[in-house]
């Protein structure tokens, strides 16, 4: 992997705002914090630092900047300066509401709105700043900053002095912002074009658990908790005449945790608290269709997720199983079952093993001699909440493979092949895995980060001390390919001497694809292009980030990969047992066994 330069972003008063990409991969923000030598704010501006500074009078003399840089040359587009005393707590790019299953014919409206550059700062008053890149706003609002052209400013709610904002979102067009109170009071929808503002009351969440939008209509749908039921609700309609299209009372479900669309806009899947195993299948219209039940286990449902055909339904439990339900008759299909101790062959396991200096390189060794156990958490029945659910659990591009973490074994990341029904690979790590995100264009690259040696970590485990594995691993992104011969360990880049300290987000830069088709095939790649057609990483802390272009050309088998045939249907024993020269043995279960003194402090 390349690196690019490094550049600084500033972090606001103690909270980090993160470098934010635009969903095209074609702009990155920072918001940093420059010196204001105005000694009094404009006239026009007085109302809001009011409205921000309400201890006294006395001017606010602090200023933001946002910085638009350009991928992947990071050079500066656009450097805008926020309002005087506007102190941002949220930075988002437009993205599209709900883009349902792509029609291969047409090129549909979400599809455009790809390539929408609008970005907001939104602090937590209620005061919202929009900026168009591509200058589209400019016909359509008027304000009275001339500093900030292209620019909406949001009146403050009045929702009262005690209530906080508790997240600033796009809604259903770039048109549209929604902005979530605290405490359950209120969310409003508020209009760029019109100015109109419309509350909806007593939402449950503020997050993708409370809220989303039907696959291509783009339906607002809000999990409300009015009284003493929970409430699934289905708006449309202009800002001016919003309209209820359906309503369902949840009575039923003593504690709703959450709903997903299905990627084609037919069914929505509701599923219930921790304790009481329950999945309701509703129509658009509100009407109950299905309900999955399980009644002879102790836990409920620990969360679900789509499979992106909308084929496949993944309920995730507290049992260690994730059970794959078809869209016919909502019963399972496939059961995928996570063991704590790993027995047979057939899987194919790699272990990533610890360095034993700052110098060193952790890499990943297969395992051929069974059986493999993992890291497994200390856990009992009154861990609250459990540590025997599935915080990770996602689809690749294409719906073929799902990689899952248990969280009773918090190190161990499980692929699966959906067409096999087996893992195609399992990675153990040495340290708690903390993401796996897959390629938005490449469906079979993985990006997975995990804990660093310095960060906290309450976990102990039955089989595994963390003083045990070295001095630190000081590799933050693993990388899996089902092209290639091995998961590769990837060390950051150093800057005066340090690594980054505690990486704090990695994750992947979609593929700016307009741009990519604009380039002939058939002539001869420049550096430039080549860089351009390389899979992007963001890595970023608190002071600076990077971005880090990975070499997809790694070693690989043949041009007939046999980890790709194990995806399509092949046996995985004969693929398994021809490498022997990386045969190990079971890191994990040796330090189980010779256990090291601990120093005590």
């Amino acid at each position: 992997m390349e690196f690019s330069e490094f550049i600084s972003h500033g972090r606001e008063q103690g909270r980090q705002l993160r470098p934010a990409v635009s969903y095209s991969g074609s702009y990155i923000a920072t918001v940093s914090l420059v010196a204001n030598t105005v000694p009094h704010p404009p006239a026009s501006l007085s109302r809001l630092n009011n409205s921000v500074n309400d201890k006294d009078s006395m001017p606010v003399n602090f200023q933001y900047k946002l910085a638009i840089r350009s991928i992947p040359s990071l050079a500066l587009k656009r450097l805008l300066l926020m309002p005087v005393g506007f102190t941002p707590r949220f930075l988002k790019w437009y993205r599209p509401a709900a883009a349902g299953l792509p029609d291969n014919n047409t090129e549909s409206e979400s599809q455009l709105d790809d390539y929408i550059h609008r970005i907001f700062a939104a602090d937590d008053t209620g005061q919202v700043c929009v900026w168009d890149i591509d200058g589209i706003l400019d016909r359509v609002v008027t304000n009275e900053i001339e500093d900030l052209k292209s620019v909406v400013t949001i009146r403050q709610l009045d929702w009262g002095d005690n209530v906080s904002i508790k997240n600033v979102c796009w809604g259903r067009s770039p048109d549209e912002i929604m902005i979530f109170s605290d405490f359950g009071v209120a969310v409003a929808l508020w209009s760029l074009k019109t100015h109109q503002c419309v509350q909806l009351y007593h939402p449950k969440y503020t997050d993708s658990h409370g809220y989303s939008f039907q696959p291509g209509t783009r339906h607002l749908t809000v999990l409300s908790h009015p009284v003493t039921d929970d409430v699934l609700t289905v708006y449309g309609g202009l800002l001016s005449n919003l309209q209820t299209l359906s309503s369902v009372t949840l009575t039923d479900f003593y504690h709703a945790k959450g709903f997903k669309w299905s990627p084609d806009g037919r069914w929505i899947a509701v599923y219930d608290t921790n304790t009481n195993y329950q999945v309701g299948i509703y129509t658009p219209l509100g009407a109950l269709y299905r309900v999955f039940i399980m009644t002879d286990i102790g836990l409920g449902v620990n969360s679900i997720g789509w499979s992106p055909a909308g084929n496949l339904l993944a309920v995730a439990s507290y049992d260690g199983l994730i059970r794959c339900l078809n869209t016919w008759t909502f019963t399972p299909t496939v059961i995928l079952k996570h063991q704590a101790t790993i027995h047979t062959k057939e899987k194919v396991v790699f272990v990533e093993q610890p360095i034993s200096s700052k110098e060193g390189h952790a890499k990943y060794q297969r395992v051929l001699q069974y059986p493999v156990n993992p890291p497994k958490v200390k856990s009992s029945q009154t861990d609250v909440p459990p540590k025997t659910g599935f915080s990770i659990m996602a689809f690749n591009k294409d719906g073929s493979l799902l990689v899952t973490k248990y969280d009773l074994i918090p190190t161990t990341l499980w692929i699966w092949s959906l067409r096999t029904l087996a893992p195609v690979a399992i990675l153990v790590h040495v340290r708690k895995v903390k993401s796996a995100e897959w390629h938005p264009d490449k469906q079979n690259l993985l990006l997975i980060t995990c804990a660093t040696a310095n960060a906290k970590d309450d976990e102990s485990y039955e089989n595994y001390n963390l003083a045990d594995v070295g001095v630190e691993n000081d590799c933050s992104i693993r990388i899996w390919n089902a092209d290639w011969l091995a998961p590769v360990a990837i060390a950051v880049p150093k800057l005066t001497g340090k690594t980054f300290s505690n990486v704090a987000e990695v994750s992947w830069i979609r593929s700016d694809l307009r741009r990519i088709d604009s380039i002939d095939k058939d002539a001869m790649l420049d550096e430039d292009t080549k860089m351009i057609l390389r899979p992007k990483v963001l890595i970023s802390d608190r002071r600076v980030f990077a971005i880090g272009y990975l070499d997809d050309e790694q070693e690989t088998e043949d041009d007939d990969t046999k980890v790709q045939r194990l995806i399509d249907g092949v046996q995985q024993q004969e693929w398994a047992e021809a490498v022997t020269s990386t045969c190990i043995d079971d890191t994990f279960a040796d330090i189980g066994q010779h256990q090291r003194a601990v120093p005590t402090v």
